[in-house]
C-alpha cells in the first residue's frame, strides 16, 4: 500500500506519518527532509554545482523518520537535528525551486517507495512523485495554527526566533511552494482534503486510519 500526503509547511504532516507508519506498519519517507538536506549541504559546502552535489548524495533515511543522515564524498553525516533550525529552514523553499534539484530528488523518492508499503509526504507527493498511490490526502491548517507549531517546536529546542516572524515565513513559504513553476503545491483532484487546525496529532492520524482501513477491507 502507498499513502501520499501533500500540504503546506506546519500542516502537521511529517508528525501524522510517524504515527500512521507505526501503528499500520508502513516504512515512512520524509521528502521534506530530503530538500532540508539539500540546503545543509549548500550552506556547508557552498550553492556552487550543487546539481551535481545532489547527485551524489546517498540518503539514509533510519528509524521511520526519526533518524536521516547523509553520505557525500565519502563521509556519512547524521543531519537529523541539523537540518531543523531557523536557518536551513529559511533556506528550503529556494533549493525546493530549483527544477533539476526537484527531478533528481523525485527520482531517489521513486525508487525508495518502489514496491514498497510507504507512507510519503510532502508537496508535490499525490501529483508527481507517487499519483497512483492508493490513498492521496491533502492537510492543511490555518497560517496561525501552523506558525504556532513551528514555534512550539524551536521553543522546545530552546532560543526559538518571535513568533511573528515564524508566522511571516509560514505565508512566505506558502507563497513561494504555491506559485513555483516546477511541482507547485497543490490537492490532486482525487486527495481527500483534512483540515487540521483544532486537532491533535493523534485525531488526525485516525482519521487517515479510518481511510486506510476502508482501502484495505475493500
Amino acid at each position: 500500500m502507498q499513502v501520499a500526503i501533500d500540504g503546506p509547511a506546519g500542516s502537521g504532516k511529517s508528525s501524522v506519518c510517524k504515527i500512521i507508519a507505526s501503528k499500520y506498519g508502513l516504512t515512512y519517507i520524509d521528502t521534506g527532509a530530503m530538500y532540508r538536506s539539500v540546503a545543509y549541504v549548500g550552506e556547508t559546502f557552498g550553492y556552487d554545482n550543487l546539481e551535481d552535489k545532489v547527485s551524489n548524495i546517498d540518503f539514509i533515511l533510519e528509524d521511520n523518520g526519526k533518524k536521516i543522515s547523509i553520505k557525500y564524498e565519502g563521509q556519512v553525516y547524521d543531519l537529523t537535528t541539523k537540518i531543523r533550525t531557523p536557518e536551513i529552514s529559511s533556506k528550503v523553499a529556494s533549493v525546493a525551486s530549483i527544477p533539476a534539484i526537484r527531478k533528481i530528488l523525485v527520482e531517489k523518492q521513486q525508487s525508495y517507495a518502489k514496491g514498497s508499503d510507504v507512507i510519503m509526504e510532502g508537496r508535490d507527493i499525490t501529483t508527481v512523485v507517487l499519483p497512483n498511490a492508493d490513498i492521496k490526502i491533502y492537510l492543511t491548517a490555518s497560517p496561525e495554527e501552523r506558525a504556532k507549531r513551528r514555534y512550539k517546536e524551536w521553543e522546545n529546542k530552546g532560543n526559538p526566533p518571535k513568533f511573528e516572524d515564524v508566522l511571516q515565513d509560514i505565508i512566505k513559504r506558502d507563497e513561494m511552494d504555491t506559485n513555483r513553476a516546477e511541482s507547485p503545491l497543490k490537492q490532486s483532484e482525487d486527495a481527500i482534503f483534512i483540515d487540521t487546525t483544532g486537532y491533535t496529532l493523534e485525531e488526525v492520524a485516525d482519521k487517515i486510519g479510518v481511510i486506510i482501513n476502508e482501502k484495505r477491507d475493500n
